[in-house]
């Protein structure tokens, strides 16, 4: 599975991040390309490929900037990340109450809609 954060970065930008394919650790998924693709393709924030550390996520939680976290694949399409466990201490990434930010929603309407043929796309062909 892979992890996306969603977030205001340091220059004020919205970013949607996820670790870069170069590590050799990244599952290079179907799924992650789409994520990709379709958040390019919104040209609605800045979408980047590259290492983010926890003390990073930390520090934007703290700040107010982390707006949502979700991880990607194939089984869950996606799926919100609600915490994250780090040195003892719950990184909260949705409020109580809450059960998905609107990014992670829009990213799963937009896919299955695609997969189930809800929507004309190039990535689904249909057959009669």
């Amino acid at each position: 599975m892979n992890v996306f954060f969603f977030w205001i970065n340091e220059q004020g930008e919205k970013e949607l991040i996820t670790a870069p394919l170069c590590r050799g650790d990244v599952l290079p998924g179907v799924t992650r390309r789409s994520i990709l693709e379709l958040a390019g393709k919104w040209r609605e924030f800045k979408v980047t490929e590259r290492a983010v550390g926890m003390k990073e996520v930390v520090k934007a939680k703290k700040e107010g900037r982390l707006l949502e976290a979700f991880g990607a694949g194939t089984a869950v399409v996606v799926c919100p990340i609600r915490a994250i466990l780090y040195e003892e201490e719950d990184v909260v990434v949705i409020k109580e109450g809450d059960d998905v930010g609107p990014l992670t929603k829009r990213m799963w309407d937009a896919l299955t809609d695609i997969q189930y043929g809800k929507v004309d796309h190039p990535w689904s062909v249909l057959i009669d």
